[in-house]
């Protein structure tokens, strides 16, 4: 299944955001406990990606956690998280020559990580995380079309990564997750 355009997928139901956040709740600030599983998960379904990232994850792992998470909590405030969705796009694109092929493979991995993780986990939750992973893919696709249009790609008010982030921020395409700064808020 490929990825759908924004045009297709709408802002998941309040309800559905509900249970994708209650999804999460139980994982403390700062904790890489998803991000662990979701990286294990995606470098078993498609191990050509493991070059994309660094040796060391630990820190890609925190940084992807923080971001993952961030979207989660602020999905109510749907126009800022897509500007940040859409610059993480093009950012992706840009920096690390991510194609569309490969977000089947990260809605995979990531819908199984939370699985995993999840002492909650039903298949109506797992339905919510396929929801909301369309709606953040959708966006971030359009800001890599963006990019590769030459377009800035929409920003939002709050949308840039926090102040403080490191300069090897463009390797991993999110913001330091040591940063208490939100990059949506």
């Amino acid at each position: 299944m490929s990825p759908r355009s924004i045009k297709e997928v709408p802002l998941p139901a309040p309800a559905v955001i509900d249970a994708v956040r209650h999804s999460c709740s139980s994982l403390p600030p700062g904790s890489t406990r998803l991000a662990e599983r979701f990286y294990q998960n995606l470098f078993s379904m498609a191990p050509a990606v493991r070059e994309m990232f660094p040796e060391n994850m630990q820190t890609q792992k925190e940084r992807m956690a923080f971001a993952l998470l961030e979207v989660v909590h602020h999905l109510d405030q749907p126009d800022e998280v897509a500007g940040y969705l859409r610059q993480l796009g093009a950012q992706h694109r840009r920096d690390l020559a991510i194609e569309p092929e490969h977000y089947p493979y990260v809605g995979r991995a990531l819908v199984r990580a939370v699985s995993e993780i999840s002492p909650t986990w039903s298949s109506s939750m797992s339905s919510a995380w396929v929801m909301v992973y369309e709606w953040i893919t959708a966006n971030m696709l359009e800001g890599a079309r963006d990019a590769d249009a030459g377009k800035p790609a929409m920003r939002s008010r709050h949308a840039a990564a926090p102040s403080g982030a490191r300069s090897d921020q463009r390797r991993t395409g999110a913001p330091e997750a040591t940063n208490a700064s939100s990059p949506i808020r």
